[in-house]
């Protein structure tokens, strides 16, 4: 695979310049207990395949998986020997289980593998197939967004049945609930907007419908979700990522609608963003100098071993595609409101923290690390021990200790915003372009793990199934970029 332009020479991670073309290939990542993960005896033969030939490999292998008799996504297939299926009780008999997520009281542990992303994977499966149809006119990729598109649909319509129209509920047990989380909403809004220049005219007509009903329900919310533990999330006066996605949702009611109804709460929301000029990692690092940031929860995991002036990062960065997605549509549909100045500056700054928590030799990113507010340097986090259950962050065990496990979601985010960068960001054309291709040209089955442990020594026997599920957005993620990147001839 070569690329158009040069690939960048240089990767920095944590202050050290990485040649690109001078690291190692990945590793295949290690099982907990010693022995490979059983991802890769289900591609066969991967490594001598073409970049084409292994994308649609995956196309087959995740949409199969992703099917329901409900019509509803399955977010997280279960890896097995035998193949990708749905999650059984049985898969966590002898482990560390947890039914209790964050406040929220699951009926199984197998409605969180099942549905907690089920809306993630449905919009980033509509989106990723869409492109591959705009970029292959293949039949097959427009069938299988209508698959995508039928399961959104069907989420969107218990929201309906039960009085809520516009409430994308996560559907726990293929039903209705009433929780929810604004990055939902931003992966359904994906789905839809690539969707519809290729869709039907009732299509579009439903569409129109659900993007408008998903204005209407949060202007009439005031942007705010309400969850079981009784805390609630302002997103409309939150001022990173969740507000730009309240943005770009009411930004495209009006542009679909012509209604100025939404001019004012498109407005409102516009008014408390600072996402145009500070990313996470910014806000963090300005509260931390302004002497106003107060130790979150799990900062208690390092406490006593983080240097002066350290924080620990926990999903600082990966919220990059939230921004990168929202921000562009908000630029489509309100070009003299954010123009396509303000698209490529919001782009820069938040693809600027790609190199962080990068791993070269197993290509990918930790989901911890410590952050130097002072220089931006990193460092992983020291492997802790295991807190009591009382401790756990949100009551989800993986969340009780650090270590240098790995996140699938944080590299496909970063692909899709490269591929975002390198459509609106001439200066960045070049990096990102080559960010991109080299990730594709080091793809491993692996890389399509939710959590990787990449030596076996990461994740405690206890915990192994967090490294046995199929990422709800990575495989997604994997086809969109290579078949944006072909639209937009980054390579051959």
């Amino acid at each position: 695979m070569n690329t158009r332009r040069a690939f960048v020479k240089t990767l920095v991670v944590g202050g050290v310049s990485f040649p690109l073309l001078d690291l190692l290939a990945s590793s295949p990542g290690a099982h907990p207990g010693g022995g490979p993960n059983p991802i890769e005896g289900l591609f066969p033969g991967f490594n001598a395949l073409t970049l084409r030939q292994k994308i649609e490999w995956i196309e087959r292998q995740t949409s199969a998986t992703r099917a329901h008799p409900s019509g509803i996504f399955v977010c997280m297939s279960k890896v097995t020997p035998e193949g990708l299926r749905p999650v059984r009780p049985s898969d966590f008999d002898g482990m560390d289980q947890f039914t209790d997520n964050f406040g929220l009281k699951f009926r199984s542990v197998t409605d969180f593998f099942n549905n907690e992303n089920s809306i993630t994977t449905s919009g980033s499966h509509l989106a990723a197939q869409s492109v591959r149809f705009l970029a292959s006119s293949d039949p097959a990729a427009l069938a299988a967004a209508r698959k995508a598109y039928g399961s959104l649909h069907r989420i969107y319509q218990l929201g309906v049945e039960h009085g809520r129209a516009g409430f994308m509920g996560k559907p726990y047990h293929f039903e209705f609930s009433g929780h929810t989380t604004g990055d939902q909403y931003l992966h359904a809004m994906w789905g839809l907007w690539t969707f519809y220049p290729v869709a039907s005219p009732d299509e579009q007509a439903e569409i129109r419908t659900m993007i408008q009903a998903f204005a209407d329900y949060l202007i009439a919310a005031d942007f705010t979700l309400h969850f079981e533990n009784g805390n609630h999330f302002d997103m409309g006066r939150d001022y990173t990522d969740y507000n730009a996605i309240m943005a770009a949702v009411v930004a495209a009611a009006y542009k679909l609608s012509g209604d100025k109804k939404y001019l004012p709460a498109f407005e409102h929301v516009m008014s408390h963003g600072r996402w145009m000029t500070h990313n996470r990692l910014d806000s963090t690092i300005g509260e931390i100098k302004a002497d106003r940031w107060r130790e979150p929860s799990w900062e208690i995991f390092v406490h006593n071993q983080k240097r002066p002036g350290e924080f620990v990062h926990w999903e600082q960065i990966i919220h990059c595609q939230f921004t990168a997605i929202a921000a562009s549509i908000i630029h489509e549909c309100m070009p003299d409101r954010f123009t396509s100045a303000d698209l490529d500056r919001t782009v820069r700054l938040w693809w600027a923290d790609h190199a962080m928590g990068f791993d070269p030799h197993y290509w990918g990113y930790l989901y911890w690390f410590l952050v130097n507010a002072a220089d931006r340097s990193w460092r992983p986090c020291p492997r802790t021990e295991r807190t009591a259950k009382e401790h756990w962050i949100g009551g989800h065990p993986m969340l009780s200790y650090t270590a240098s496990w790995m996140f699938g979601e944080c590299l496909t985010r970063f692909l899709w915003t490269a591929m975002v960068a390198a459509r609106h960001c001439p200066q960045l054309r070049d990096e990102a372009a080559g960010f991109a291709a080299e990730s594709l040209k080091r793809l491993q089955p692996q890389h399509l793990l939710w959590i990787r442990d990449p030596d076996g020594r990461q994740v405690p026997p206890e915990l192994r199934y967090f490294t046995e599920f199929l990422s709800s957005e990575v495989p997604e993620g994997m086809i969109a970029t290579y078949w944006e990147g072909t639209r937009l001839k980054l390579w051959s």
